[in-house]
């Protein structure tokens, strides 16, 4: 069993940097935060520019679509590996490394402006982007007082709607103003800015050898891990179904500018942050993963309708999009939680942080093309949100079976 296992490990100088009487570092958890946040941007920057991109570049819906998910195409394919291999490089220098790259592809995807780089350059954003997702929730237990552990653990969940919906308000001004370059390159400045943050309060740890293969196995084994990394997939292609093509389908069917557009999307990207920080609370107060997972999946399957229904007013599209997003936040502050629960100080406790995001990348590669496939295959309008009502549904399975292995329950996974 993962979690009995955790005492008898030999837990990292990050994981052991924190003891029980001690207080929780929060110039190093904020360094974190931001970092993840610079990362997510990666997510509501393509989505707030994809309008000015598809002009420039002649981009198909469905071509838009797979340049969103892109991004997701490494995480997707090599996130379990590439956790497990993180605690050899050390989590903070994968954070490093992530920001690096991150500031790296954006300058060159500014320079070169041709269709060809500019894939590239989302995939090497997508490489940037799960090497410091990867690696944060490594560090955050370490550096956090037990305490206050779940709250931070849930808390982190919100990288993703904060630094996607900072992105999505701040990025359309830019690029109607300076054009989309420019606003890559401040993404650049902005990795570099959060990378110096990190170098200046995250602990650093020496290198260590590659884990073996238990780490990996352990967690390609646990049915916990494994049903977590399910529900994100779910999770994570939903959601960037929804909010990705927000912005377009304001242009599109709602006939408003960009700048307008990005600004409602990036309130509804940045309506998720509270769900999280609610769900996160909800944790810290004791009530269980999975009611959250549940609930949080049911209310994305009801509200996505409302939000895809072209016959009502622009106005309650829009909110309804919003309660989506709200109401969605209750579930990854579930899953970080749970991962944490599940391994944290054992040899697969990377992996298994790679196991999950490897489940949201999955979900965002594959789900809007295939949205929008629905959508076009289908004279209705009801073919796309009964899709994501399905996902939403299947997430409510796998946060049901999650129930049984849960160390909260008190059951936990069976010796392996």
């Amino acid at each position: 069993m993962l979690r009995s296992r955790a005492s008898a490990a030999v837990r990292g100088p990050a994981a052991a940097a924190v003891g029980a009487g001690e207080a929780t570092r929060w110039t190093a958890v904020g360094s974190l935060m931001a970092a993840g946040f610079v990362a997510a941007a990666q997510v509501g920057k393509g989505a707030s520019a994809l309008t000015e991109l598809q002009a420039d570049f002649g981009l198909s819906a469905s071509a838009a679509a797979w340049y969103l998910s892109a991004m997701s195409a490494l995480g997707a394919v090599f996130g379990t590996l590439l956790g497990w291999a993180g605690q050899a490089l050390g989590f903070r220098r994968q954070v490093l490394l992530g920001l690096a790259t991150i500031a790296v592809a954006n300058v060159a995807g500014a320079a070169l402006q041709t269709t060809g780089a500019l894939l590239v350059t989302r995939v090497a954003e997508g490489l940037g982007f799960v090497l410091v997702v990867l690696a944060v929730p490594g560090l955050l237990p370490g550096l956090t007082a037990p305490r206050q552990r779940r709250l931070v653990m849930g808390a982190w969940g919100a990288y993703m709607p904060v630094g996607s919906g900072l992105a999505a308000l701040l990025v359309p001004p830019v690029v109607a103003g300076l054009g989309w370059p420019t606003a890559w390159v401040l993404d650049a400045v902005l990795a570099v800015l959060a990378a110096v943050a990190v170098l200046r309060w995250v602990p650093g740890s020496p290198a260590r050898r590659l884990p073996d293969r238990a780490g990996l196995l352990g967690a390609l084994r646990s049915p916990g891990v494994l049903s977590l990394a399910g529900v994100f997939a779910l999770y994570a292609g939903q959601y960037l179904a929804v909010l990705g093509l927000f912005p377009a389908m304001l242009v599109h069917d709602g006939g408003i500018s960009l700048r307008t557009a990005g600004v409602l999307s990036g309130l509804a990207f940045l309506a998720n942050a509270p769900g999280n920080l609610l769900g996160a609370y909800l944790l810290h107060r004791g009530v269980a993963r999975w009611r959250l997972v549940v609930t949080g999946s049911l209310c994305m399957a009801a509200t996505v309708w409302a939000g895809q229904d072209d016959a009502l007013p622009l106005g309650v599209r829009i909110a309804a999009v919003a309660l989506f997003s709200f109401l969605a936040g209750l579930v990854p502050s579930s899953l970080f939680s749970g991962v944490a629960a599940l391994t944290a100080g054992t040899p697969a406790a990377g992996a298994s942080v790679g196991v999950l995001t490897q489940g949201s990348s999955i979900g965002q590669l594959l789900v809007p093309p295939l949205v929008v496939a629905a959508g076009a295959s289908s004279s209705s309008w009801t073919a796309q949100p009964a899709v994501l009502s399905c996902l939403g549904l299947l997430a409510v399975l796998g946060g049901v079976l999650y129930r049984r292995w849960d160390p909260a329950s008190g059951q936990g996974e069976p010796p392996r």
